[in-house]
Formats: structure tokens, C-alpha cells, sequence
């Protein structure tokens, strides 16, 4: 059994020497990675299936851990100058949000190994877990799967569904609780944004996401509606589960900030999920 809260760890920063440049070593970390082997205060756990449990890592240190139906966010900074090298852990969004970790790590080639204590401790001295040590071990391989393509496929999962309206803001000018209950979408699979107003379908179209981006990216190549056939640039995040979209009209800039201020040519719209649906 794997324990959420360590696995799904994000890391605070540790202040580097001078001479290492962390961000070098940060970007070796980027791929899907499997766990091999798990011992949590000196029990070794059970394996668990990649296809269901896996850690996927890109490049500046932005991650997802999936658990089963579990997921949990976080991000990855690391002390490359100490001896055992550092990696302090804070979960940004999922079970345990915010809790932080003083953890050490290896990294050789395709083998991560990661050691944190599970009751808030001190970093540990070395890469072990005894009984009685409050320690978690993980070991895990590099995985031959797309890292991007199997952060797409995460993202996907969680933006399915049905989304209502929560906020709406054009330009700096809000849309009131009234006109907010009109407000809908829905996203299926394959990534297909339906935009309703009431009952009727005001756009609609395909999107594409790059969750390697900071923000990152949504763009919708409108198949339906006034915009049909054009593609409007956006960014998105879902945290807490809150999905934000901030774009701008077909053929402008994409927006660099979730904001909408007088004269920006902004919208920025929060959702909500469904009621009715289960999160997935």
C-alpha cells in the first residue's frame, strides 16, 4: 500500500551552493516513473500496478502522483550541493495539501531512490527505513512513457465532466449571480469544450492542453458557434477543485496572468464541478 502524503510530495527550497545548478539537476528527474519498491518504518509494502500507480515529472520539477483514482500535485525543487543531497517536499494540491517533508535522494540514470520521514521529522541521514525509524524508502524506475503525453492524459482525466459557472469577468466587468446560472461546459475525454448558455450551445470545439507550460496552455479550434472555425489562446489551472480559464478572443495574444482587467481583452471564468458527478 502506498502512502499518499510522501509519495505526492512537493519540494520547498533548500538555498544551493554556488557552484551547483539545480536546475540541471532538477531537469534529469523528467519522465514516468514506476515504484519498485516501497518500505514504509521498515515494512516493505506490496507492489502496486503502473498502470494504475505511477509518478510523472517534467523538467522544472512540476509533478503528478497517481494513486488509483488519486491525484496529487505537487512541485520538485532539490539541494544538489548536500551530502546526501536534499529534497524538501510540500504537496500543492490533492490529500495532505500544503503538509511539508525534509526528505534525501539518489539519482542514477534511471533509478530515483527517496527517503522522507512520515511524521514530520528531521531529514534523514541516509537512504533507509528500519523499523521503528518513521521512514519511508521508495525506489523507483524510469518508465519508457512520454512524460508530457502521460501528463495530457492525467489532465484529461481530471478536466472531464460538467463545469458551472462560478465567477465570470470580461474586461473587468463581472456577470451577476443571475446570468452565472446560466453558465456551463462540458469537456469529455477526447477534450471537446461545449460552452452553454441556459440549455443552448453558445461554442463549442476541440482543445489542446500542454501541461509542460507555466500556466498552462488551453486553446480551443472552435467547430461550432460565433467562433466557428477560428482558435482562441488560454491558460488554465485546476486547483481545489476549481477550474480556472483565462483567454482571449480568436486571433489575440495569449494571456500570460489569470486576471481581467479594464482594457486587457481578457475573460477570466471560474467553474465548479457538477454536483451530480463523482471527481474523478
Amino acid at each position: 500500500m502506498l502512502v499518499g502524503p510522501m509519495i505526492a510530495c512537493a519540494l520547498a527550497f533548500v538555498a544551493p551552493k554556488a557552484d551547483v545548478d539545480n536546475s540541471k539537476e532538477l531537469a534529469k528527474f523528467e519522465g514516468v516513473w514506476s515504484f519498485s519498491r516501497v518500505v514504509v518504518d521498515g515494512a516493505q509494502q506490496p507492489a502496486q500496478p503502473f498502470t494504475t500507480n505511477k509518478m510523472i515529472i517534467l523538467k522544472d520539477g512540476r509533478y503528478v502522483v497517481v494513486q488509483g483514482s488519486t491525484i496529487t500535485h505537487g512541485i520538485m525543487k532539490v539541494d544538489a550541493s548536500a551530502s546526501p543531497k536534499h529534497i524538501d517536499c510540500t504537496i500543492s494540491d490533492g490529500p495532505a495539501k500544503g503538509a511539508t517533508f525534509a526528505a534525501i535522494y539518489s539519482l542514477e540514470g534511471d533509478t530515483y531512490r527517496f527517503c522522507g520521514s512520515l511524521k514530520g521529522k528531521a531529514r534523514p541521514a541516509t537512504l533507509a527505513s528500519a523499523k521503528g525509524s518513521g521512514m519511508m524508502l521508495q525506489v523507483l524506475k524510469r518508465e519508457k512513457q512520454d512524460a508530457k503525453a502521460a501528463m495530457i492524459e492525467v489532465c484529461r482525466k481530471e478536466m472531464a465532466g460538467t463545469w458551472l459557472g462560478t465567477s465570470f469577468t470580461r474586461e473587468g466587468s463581472k456577470a451577476s449571480e443571475e446570468e452565472l446560472k446560466q453558465i456551463k461546459i462540458t469537456v469529455d475525454a477526447e477534450g471537446k469544450i461545449t460552452s452553454y448558455i441556459g440549455d443552448k450551445v453558445f461554442l463549442a470545439g476541440g482543445s489542446t492542453i500542454d501541461p509542460e507550460q507555466n500556466p498552462m496552455t488551453l486553446d480551443v479550434a472552435y467547430t461550432e458557434g460565433v467562433n466557428k472555425g477560428k482558435t482562441s489562446l488560454g491558460i488554465y489551472k485546476l486547483e481545489n477543485g476549481v477550474l480556472t480559464i483565462c483567454r482571449r478572443p480568436p486571433d489575440k495574444p495569449r494571456p500570460t496572468e489569470f486576471s481581467s482587467e479594464s482594457g486587457s481583452n481578457q475573460i477570466l471564468i471560474t467553474y465548479k464541478r457538477e454536483k451530480t458527478e463523482k471527481a474523478r
